[in-house]
Order: C-alpha cells, then structure tokens, then sequence
C-alpha cells in the first residue's frame, strides 16, 4: 500500500495512493470498519496491528472499479502532510555511507552514530523549507526514511526487520553556519594509561538542536510504502535535485548499516515506538570516487536563498519536492 497524510475540506484524513493522481479517503474503503480516529491519523492506524493492515490490504486489492473511480477524489485538490504526522521522535543515522569514509577523520567503526530530530520539524510534500538569512550555508541531505510498526528494545537484527512498517523518503535539512555557532571546544578528563588520575583533554563538539532542528527541518514524503512492497530497500536508489542540478545519486547499497542492523542497535538505547521516523544517512553522490575528489556536492549545496525547489526521489516510494522560503532574519 501507498498511503498519506493530507488536509481536505479542512479536515486531516489518512488516504491510499490509487496511482499518480487519485486518492481514496480510508473511510471510503468498502468492506472495513475503521474507526474515525484510525482512519483519519496515520499513527493510530500503525497502532492498530497486522489484522488491520492485512484486512485493509484485501479490500483495496478487491475494490470494484466503479466505485473506486466513484470514490476517489484527484490529489491536485489535496493539501500534503508529512506522512506520520507527530512521531515520538526522528532518529537520524549519521556517515551511513561508504562514499563519506574519504572525509571522516574518526568514526566509530562497529556501530552507527545517531542523534534525534524533534517531530516539530516535520513538513509534508510540497510544502515551504523557511530559512533564515542568518543560519548561513544550508543544504539538504537526500535519505530513507524508515517507518517503526511496532515497539523495540534491545532488538535483535531479525526483530529488529520484523518491526519495519514501511518506507518513505526525508530530507535531514542542516545548517551549517548554525552549526558553527553551537560548536564548543571543551577540556575534558579521560583516564589515560600510565597516569594515576584522569588527563585533560581538549575536545570538540556540537550541538544539533537548531542546526539539524528547527522548523521545517525534516521535510517528509510524499507517501508511506508499506513494507511488503518493499522486501529489500537496499536495492532502491535515491537522487537529489536543485532545480535543475543533480546533487546526489546513490545506490541505497552503499549504506554501511542495513536497516536491520541500525534499527537493532538504536532499540539498545532508544526504545523506538510505532510511528517513530528513522533517517538511514545521507546520500552523496554516484560513487565513492567522486567523494574522494573533494567534498560530495549534497554538503555545499546552498538552499540559502535558492529560488528553486529541492526534489528528492527514491525509487519505489515516489518523489518528495519542496519549494525553499528564505526569511531576512
């Protein structure tokens, strides 16, 4: 199934993607009882369960022609939403990616990284990408995002797989020139061998709560692909455009991480609820070769004034486009 998130008449609604111009509303799905709350909240049908998926599959696989074209309403008249629309959380994995290990300068190598975005930065397809003058360089970073169906913790890579409700693509918007203002050099103790007491040390570090953060920072969509549609996401592919400039194409085999196995190292410290959002790392470019050349094109390209939208495709799942609003402050 293809599902989303929008807005008609006023009202937020959950609908099936019938094909490249129509939706249907779940609540004009014959042959299943959905209650209001499940079928017009894309977390509360993730809630439900199997059965409900399984039963909500069967009829949008068996509905009658007629009625579909009856029932179904045209997607231009849609406003779009982020498909999970307040997910406890955005998990973000950072560097999963072979092409960036010609510019790490230290990385952990036998596990992922991961930070949080808050659900306030969600936006859905179509939708405006504000950012302020001030925040300096800011560019967009392509990735899968990954859909949780079922409560984790401590998941073994199988659960871990076992708990995936679906795919759907996001944008980890970051700011640079925010991040830059939030770094902190710090001296810190660290026991060191030979030395009785613990030595100082000078480290750097910064803080992702504005620069990956703010609003409007995770644009999402423009669907949701359960995942029986998709048995093996590492055979997608992702691209990212500016206008009219490709800045990133990547196989999604080039992640150093499986889903699986991100998934099941994040639930050893992160509970991860039905609805959550994880973000698989940044696509860079077509090869690690053409990283290795210098800075991958995704990493300096500017949406800071861009009068173009960013457009974001995966194989798949469909294409997330978002117009940029940049704000003199």
């Amino acid at each position: 199934m293809k599902l989303l998130s929008y807005m008609a008449d006023g009202e937020g609604r959950v609908g099936a993607l019938l094909d490249d111009d129509r939706v249907l509303d779940l609540r004009d799905v014959p042959g299943v009882e959905l209650p209001a709350d499940v079928a017009g909240d894309m977390m509360r049908l993730i809630e439900a369960g199997d059965g409900t998926w399984e039963a909500l599959r069967q009829a949008l696989s068996t509905i009658d022609g007629a009625l579909l074209s009856e029932r179904a309403v045209s997607i231009a008249g849609i406003e779009w939403l982020p498909p999970v629309r307040r997910p406890s959380k955005i998990v973000c994995v950072v560097t999963n990616n072979r092409a960036l290990d010609a510019i790490k300068v230290r990385a952990p190598t036998d596990h992922p990284a991961f930070f949080i975005k808050p659900s306030s930065a969600l936006i859905g397809h179509l939708q405006p990408i504000e950012i302020h003058k001030s925040y300096g360089l800011t560019h967009p970073e392509p990735e899968l995002a990954v859909v949780i169906g079922k409560t984790i913790k401590g998941a073994s890579e199988q659960e871990a797989a076992a708990a995936v409700f679906g795919y759907s693509i996001v944008n980890d918007v970051t700011s640079v020139g925010l991040r830059e203002e939030d770094s902190f050099s710090l001296q810190v103790f660290i026991p060191t061998e030979g030395h009785a007491e613990p030595q100082p040390t000078l480290v750097h570090t910064s803080y992702a709560g504005r620069y990956k953060g703010a609003d409007t920072f995770a644009p999402m969509g423009p669907v949701l692909v359960t995942r029986d549609e998709i048995p093996d996401p590492s055979q997608l592919a992702i691209r990212c455009m500016v206008g009219d400039e490709l800045i990133a194409a990547d196989p999604l085999k080039n992640y150093i991480w499986s889903v699986a196995a991100a998934l099941s190292h994040i639930s050893r410290t992160t509970t991860l609820y039905p609805g959550d959002v994880v973000a698989m790392g940044t696509a860079t470019g077509n090869s690690a070769e053409r990283a290795a050349a210098g800075i991958p094109a995704v990493l300096k390209a500017n949406l800071n004034g861009a009068t173009k939208p960013v457009v974001i495709s995966i194989t798949g799942i469909g294409v997330l486009e978002n117009p940029i609003h940049t704000l003199e402050s």
